[in-house]
């Protein structure tokens, strides 16, 4: 006797094809974070075998990593700049779609084309010119200079998230507002950014994990081992391994730093989900 496969609708596939490739596709996802956490449980001479569980269990890796100074030091300036781009991109996304879209005219329209255009370029394309601007500036080696440059990264794709949603807001909200007494700030702060709370949570998520994650720009612009994010900690991590090394210990120290934003995924999901389908509703 043949097993039915139960599908949405009459005229609609099989979903059974789908749950199998979405767990196919989950199992390829978590097959290097297996790997990695397997690996920081071994010790140097039991790195034979990547898949089978240890079969001693080493929590001396992790004892070492947290002990090392360099852990806390990444942590801190993983941290401030993380709350800097945040801050900066979060902030000036939402005041610049607020005004785009309250002002439908031919600038506006313009900034909002070029904003768009400017998200088709891959950011190694400008990574040269990137790199003399903060030369000439003086912002290497410096986290503000990395956060300004990382917030300018995905301004265009949080400003267009946000006007999606707030030329949806209608104007009446604005004008009550101004005959209250209320200017366009307060209107903004006070009206406007409370019926932002699922993209702004979105958006601040996706900000910090990109900040937190960014390799690329920290690995050009910070040479000071003193200003490392924890990315490039974990960088300088696998480099003392020289092949095979202490590569349990470098996993370790991976894994620690990879756990932050993987809890901060876990707690908000539903916000990113919720952001996610009202932006492409809207």
């Amino acid at each position: 006797m043949k097993a039915k496969v139960k599908s949405t609708g009459p005229n609609s596939k099989p979903v059974g094809w789908c749950y199998i490739v979405s767990v196919l596709l989950i199992l390829i996802y978590l097959l290097p974070i297996y790997i990695m956490l397997n690996l920081s449980f071994r010790t140097i001479q039991d790195i034979g075998s990547k898949l089978a569980l240890p079969e001693v269990w080493n929590f001396q890796n992790y004892i070492e990593v947290f002990s090392s100074g360099d852990l806390w030091l990444g942590f801190k300036n993983s941290i401030i700049l993380m709350v800097e781009t945040v801050v900066i991109e979060i902030g000036l996304s939402a005041l610049g779609a607020y005004g785009l879209a309250r002002s439908r005219n031919r600038l506006s329209n313009s900034i909002q084309g070029i904003s768009m255009a400017v998200m088709m370029i891959p950011g190694t394309a400008l990574l040269v010119g990137t790199y003399s601007l903060m030369v000439k500036f003086g912002m290497t080696n410096t986290l503000y200079g990395l956060a300004l440059l990382s917030a300018a990264g995905g301004i265009p794709a949080t400003m267009f998230m946000y006007m999606n949603f707030v030329v949806s807001i209608p104007t009446a909200l604005d004008e009550a507002a101004a005959i209250d007494g209320a200017g366009v700030l307060r209107t903004f702060v006070q009206i406007i950014m409370p019926q932002l709370k699922a993209v702004t949570i979105t958006r601040i998520i996706m900000s910090a994990t990109g900040s937190w994650n960014n390799y690329m720009m920290p690995m050009y612009l910070l040479q000071n081992k003193s200003k490392f994010t924890i990315i490039l900690v974990i960088k300088s991590a696998f480099n003392r391994t020289n092949g095979v090394g202490n590569m349990p210990k470098a996993c370790a120290t991976c894994a620690i730093g990879l756990l932050p934003v993987i809890v901060l995924y876990l707690f908000l999901q539903k916000y990113i989900i919720e952001g996610q389908i009202d932006s492409s509703v809207k």
